[in-house]
């Protein structure tokens, strides 16, 4: 016999399947007392009655909560755009796997520093070995942890080229 669940805004009843409702820890069946549809129409409700202000303020302050999943979304976006091989890794495989220094100056990234702004030079920034809009994919094997200066001053040169270069030991 299939378990029946009724929505608590609605009123209609629904087989008590993750089909119809949200997962819960506390709920009758561990699923949340509203429907799907009625629980978007109330998110949606709740945004709405914000201002554009308050929006903006709440989407930045998930974007925080959630950073390494904003970044992993522009990277594949980016990647997708430029029609190259996109693999997800994050920032601390990236450490795991290459280490905590710049490969570029060998000089040890400051994690503690903000990624923009005032301070910020030696912060982490990942670098493509082989920059995107040349070919390079954007995977765990084209990608070195690096100082944000030493990444903005090789912008879209090769490792090699950037070695050779007058920009080298800015």
């Amino acid at each position: 016999m299939t378990m029946k669940k009724t929505c608590t805004d609605c009123n209609r009843t629904y087989p008590a399947t993750l089909e119809y409702f949200h997962a819960s820890t506390k709920g009758k069946y561990g699923l949340r007392s509203l429907c799907k549809v009625c629980l978007r129409e109330a998110q949606m409700n709740y945004m709405n009655s914000k201002t554009a202000k308050e929006r903006y303020e709440f989407k930045r302050a998930e974007q925080q909560r959630n950073k390494h999943t904003y970044r992993q979304a522009r990277r594949k976006a980016s990647a997708l755009q430029k029609g190259v091989y996109h693999e997800k890794w994050t920032e601390k495989q990236l450490d795991e796997t290459y280490g905590t220094d710049c490969y570029i100056c060998n000089k040890p990234i400051d994690f503690s520093a903000p990624r923009t702004g005032k301070g910020s030079e030696l912060s982490s920034w990942p670098d493509h070995v082989i920059p995107l809009s040349r070919g390079g994919e954007d995977t765990i094997r084209n990608v070195r942890p690096c100082h944000r200066k030493c990444n903005q001053a090789k912008y879209t040169m090769t490792y090699d080229e950037f070695i050779n270069s007058d920009r080298y030991g800015l």
